[in-house]
């Protein structure tokens, strides 16, 4: 029987809606299920939409939630 795996995957976002608003980072890990050991990472930070817009709200969030993302 093949080898399985499990990916990961998280973005971190300036707001809830697609253009307008921006996707800021993405992150990803591959684990093999039967040990649960991390095989691979990959993370990238992403620059903000031309013309996009922060949501207010999301904004908000971020300054109470130092750590969670977004390039951190």
């Amino acid at each position: 029987m093949p080898d399985k795996y499990y990916i990961s995957l998280d973005i971190e976002t300036d707001g809830p809606v697609p253009m307008p608003n921006s996707m800021l980072s993405l992150g990803m890990a591959a684990f093999k299920a039967e040990t649960g050991t991390m095989l691979d990472t990959f993370g990238i930070n992403i620059l903000p939409l031309i013309g996009g817009r922060q949501d207010p709200q999301t904004m908000e969030w971020w300054k109470v939630s130092p750590g969670m993302g977004a390039g951190d």
